[in-house]
């Protein structure tokens, strides 16, 4: 996804318009349009205050190649997809199903496992053994390391 098509993505999840985030960071409507539109990319000063204005990394601004994956059910997520804080700021670490509005809706690993085990296809195993898959798996992920913790 190139630089253009995240600040979009963004911006549009955020129920911004160009005139939005163009005032936001004090530039024309038409700036906007030419980094959404791929004709130029913004300067690194204004990557630092988009990066801001959404709560995401600049790398995950830039081209970046790196896939991220929800540290809550691991699941790929893409800007469009991704949570938000109480604020309602974008929070790239999370997707919009296991955060929302700053609260997690699944708060412990039984509820989590239960919504894998019903709606993730696993025809070679039974539910059992699925559960244990999952298990391992979200033992591994930093939401259910931290909860594990406290």
């Amino acid at each position: 996804m190139s630089t253009g098509n995240i600040i979009k993505s963004l911006r549009e999840s955020s129920l911004m318009t160009q005139t939005d985030l163009a005032e936001r960071l004090h530039v024309t409507r038409q700036a906007v349009s030419r980094w959404e539109n791929d004709e130029t990319t913004p300067g690194s000063d204004l990557l630092l205050s988009i990066s801001a204005i959404f709560g995401v990394s600049v790398d995950m601004l830039l081209e970046s190649k790196q896939i991220r994956y929800c540290e809550c059910c691991g699941m790929p997520i893409e800007p469009s997809i991704m949570g938000k804080d109480k604020n309602g700021n974008i929070d790239p670490r999370y997707c919009k199903w296991c955060l929302e509005d700053g609260e997690f809706i699944y708060k412990d690993v039984d509820q989590m496992l239960d919504f894998l085990v019903q709606n993730v296809p696993h025809p070679e195993i039974d539910d059992k053994s699925a559960r244990q898959y999952f298990k391992a798996a979200l033992d591994k992920l930093p939401y259910w390391q931290t909860l594990s913790a406290d």
